[in-house]
């Protein structure tokens, strides 16, 4: 039985070597320092909901990109504008506008750093999925036109 279920659970995120479950890995870090970032600007310095999101996404973003490219799709070398930063950034920028106006919402419904902060990160959770795969897709066939 549990053979078996390894064996779906396999089928469904591929070996331990595929792109989900790396792609699971750098969202959870990026996840951690746009929270923690988020939690600062908000809580701390006193920031509104939403420009503390532009802050923490803007921040947390390059790090992302640069975990995503090397570890999960293994790109090394140059980077192509067309295959890979416009269309990692263009998704950034909606996560950004869809993620701060949750955020903001979030703040002038409740006032509260939390309330801010799953906003948030509902707001991320929209994109996310139609992330992974769309750059999979862009980052495997650049992996494909530079093997040829």
């Amino acid at each position: 039985m549990i053979s078996h279920l390894r064996e779906r659970l396999r089928a469904l995120l591929g070996d331990s070597e595929g792109p989900v479950l790396r792609y699971l890995a750098v969202s959870v870090i990026n996840i951690f320092n746009h929270q923690t970032l988020l939690f600062v600007a908000h809580a701390v310095w006193g920031w509104g909901g939403g420009w503390a999101n532009v802050f923490a996404a803007t921040v947390s973003a390059v790090p992302a990109y640069f975990l995503s490219r090397a570890w999960v799709w293994k790109r090394t070398g140059g980077h192509s504008w067309r295959s890979e930063v416009v269309p990692f950034w263009g998704i950034a920028l909606v996560g950004l506008v869809v993620s701060t106006t949750t955020a903001e919402v979030a703040d002038r419904a409740f006032e509260s750093t939390v309330a801010v902060q799953v906003a948030s990160l509902i707001g991320y959770l929209i994109v996310w999925i139609a992330k992974f795969f769309l750059l999979d897709r862009l980052f495997t066939d650049r992996a494909e036109e530079m093997a040829i």
